[in-house]
């Protein structure tokens, strides 16, 4: 069994569910700097808990760390948990700037651990699937991929936790760097590498440094298109999706986290479900790593390929012009 901690309970609590009910991890503690939220977790489900991620180091049984905390701590964190011999897994995304994410890929390294950043998304059957589709070459040669979501977040869901969320140090962007994460990087793993983008940014319905609304256009290097739109202006929150097509087919994946879809192309949904997917969650991937030598789905290093491309993506909406993804 692999002994797990999860430190930051806000969205830690359901990790820490997931980590219970997967085959070959065992939740040993919690953490949350809250005493009485730490306490209420730990005692709900059944784990030793604490205010100290010093104490949580020191235990021998704990193996893996999840940090589930603000996203500009992720790397702060990281780095301390690696450099106590533990093994890293960080919620979306990997930090703010690419500068954090690369500081917690040399930690990692140097401390000879393994790193994942939990993009749930890639481990949804039918996203997978068409990722796998594609590397195949099943659906031709790529024309062009978009990732696109409407959803509502009050003031309140800004001003809540302190007020981390919305802000350029904790937060790394608005709705595209936190909500729309999850399909930037499911974009990246369906298209490739960009080369270049134009980007678009405005704050339309917030009180908050960063946008409510946000939307890109792109070039990858296979010579495919690509576009983004994300808001959390919209009056209810209907909709996360993908779609992406080429010479020889297309899929809509109308509910992405759930995976959901259409699929257009002779043959190519009797194709698509022929491929298997191995793992189900980022705790089933590093239970695998860690026993059974198999890559991680989203290294760092694959985890640093979303905020790199939030990087320019934002450089371009500041500087009004398309940017090179160098």
């Amino acid at each position: 069994m692999v002994g797990f901690a999860v430190v930051g309970l806000g969205m830690g609590k359901a990790r820490a569910k997931q980590i219970i009910d997967t085959a070959g991890a065992e939740l040993k503690l919690v953490v949350d700097l809250n005493a009485e939220l730490a306490r209420k977790v730990g005692e709900e489900l059944g784990v030793a808990w604490t205010t100290s991620l010093d104490e949580a180091l020191a235990r021998a049984e704990v193996q893996v760390v999840m940090v589930m905390t603000p996203s500009g701590l992720h790397a702060r964190i990281g780095c301390q948990v690696a450099q106590a011999g533990k093994h890293v897994i960080t919620t979306k995304p990997m930090d703010v700037t690419t500068a954090a994410c690369d500081q917690l890929i040399a930690a990692a390294d140097q401390a000879g651990v393994k790193l994942a950043v939990d993009y749930q998304s890639r481990y949804v059957d039918n996203n997978y699937r068409v990722a796998e589709a594609l590397r195949q070459g099943w659906l031709g040669q790529p024309i062009l991929g978009e990732v696109r979501f409407k959803w509502f977040r009050s003031q309140d869901y800004f001003r809540h936790g302190n007020g981390w969320r919305g802000t350029w140090a904790m937060d790394g962007g608005g709705s595209l760097a936190n909500q729309g994460s999850h399909l930037i990087d499911l974009l990246l793993w369906f298209m490739g590498e960009p080369v270049r983008v134009y980007g678009e940014t405005a704050v339309m319905n917030h009180q908050i440094e960063t946008e409510d609304l946000g939307m890109a256009l792109l070039n990858f290097a296979s010579g495919a298109k690509g576009a983004v739109v994300g808001t959390t202006t919209f009056p209810a929150s209907p909709y996360f999706s993908a779609e992406v097509h080429g010479t020889q087919g297309g899929v809509l994946i109308d509910a992405v986290l759930e995976g959901k879809m259409r699929v257009f192309g002779e043959g190519l949904e009797e194709r698509l479900n022929t491929i298997e997917n191995p793992l189900h969650n980022v705790v089933e991937d590093m239970v695998s790593a860690l026993e059974q030598g198999t890559a991680l789905r989203v290294d760092g290093r694959e985890g640093r390929r979303t905020v790199a491309l939030l990087e320019h993506l934002y450089a371009s909406a500041k500087q009004g012009r398309a940017v090179e993804c160098r």
